[in-house]
């Protein structure tokens, strides 16, 4: 899964690797690499302000991360099978 950040400078990236890369959208490189997760991440979503990007996974979590730091904020658990899609509200 990829997804843009609202102001299109940043790019986030999910993969089989367990982490999440978020990339410079001006020079395509990778700023930072945001490990947590135990499996395979399938879904990654910017919040509509940039400041919190989520992750959902084959771990069956999704975890809100910090976009700025890269820091989880939280980790949502109770599935009891993978995670697919994540999107936040608009508002």
């Amino acid at each position: 899964s990829v997804c843009f950040s609202p102001l299109g400078d940043q790019l986030a990236s999910g993969s089989c690797d367990k982490t999440i890369k978020v990339w410079d959208a001006h020079t395509w490189k990778a700023v930072r690499t945001l490990t947590g997760h135990t499996n395979w991440v399938r879904s990654v979503c910017f919040s509509p302000s940039g400041d919190q990007l989520a992750s959902g996974s084959c771990d069956k979590t999704i975890k809100v991360w910090d976009a700025h730091t890269g820091e989880v904020v939280r980790t949502l658990t109770g599935h009891t099978n993978w995670v697919r899609s994540v999107c936040f509200s608009p508002s």
